[in-house]
């Protein structure tokens, strides 16, 4: 019996260690070149809808949602080839940080679209916040110059929050300008980070 406690205690020892080392460990699942795709077709979405005359937020909520899986299919595929032994937990370390974030701006997307419509010109600044609390709950697991991005956010947050209520400004860039750059931002810094690893293993 004593030792099978001493091998429980050793496997427990051992989950924890391997839980701790995740929650600390950079994640290099993000792919630059998919990033920087949804930022084009963040650009590429609000053209189109200046072309349309068109503002339909529901529209950028399906990007949000197709970002999501392109992001999210791609950091499964890449974790699990950079990072075997750890992949799942540092996977689920990961989410459960930015996943917060993710929930509250789709609650806020819903209850105002479908409860204060006329309100919904504030949604592309709340969803610019969340993505900035997003980032700054994972950075731990992200490269350091990932501090730069969630700033963007929070700065294109505030800065949609106060044109929103200018008429003249369409909502379609309030939402395109600021994901677009801010994805390709983002984009950079993996592209940047991912070059500094290969010459770190080089050395």
């Amino acid at each position: 019996m004593a030792d099978m406690r001493d091998l429980d205690s050793a496997l427990d020892d051992i989950a924890r260690l391997r839980g701790q080392l995740a929650a600390s460990s950079r994640f290099r699942g993000l792919a630059p070149h998919v990033v920087a795709a949804t930022g084009l077709m963040a650009f590429a979405l609000a053209i189109w809808q200046t072309a349309l005359g068109d503002d339909w937020l529901v529209a950028w909520i399906l990007l949000a949602g197709l970002s999501a899986c392109m992001i999210g299919t791609e950091a499964i595929l890449r974790a699990r080839k950079l990072h075997p032994t750890i992949a799942d937990r540092l996977l689920t370390s990961t989410l459960q940080r930015f996943l917060p974030a993710l929930v509250a701006g789709a609650i806020a997307g819903v209850v105002v679209l479908f409860q204060m419509p006329e309100q919904a010109r504030l949604l592309p600044g709340l969803w610019q916040l969340q993505i900035g609390v997003g980032v700054f709950a994972v950075l731990g697991n992200l490269p350091r110059r990932m501090i730069w991005a969630a700033v963007f956010y929070f700065a294109a947050g505030a800065t949609s929050l106060m044109l929103g209520s200018n008429p003249d400004i369409a909502s379609r860039w309030l939402m395109g300008i600021p994901f677009g750059l801010g994805q390709l931002l983002v984009a950079g810094i993996l592209h940047v980070a991912s070059k500094e690893d290969d010459l770190d293993q080089e050395h």
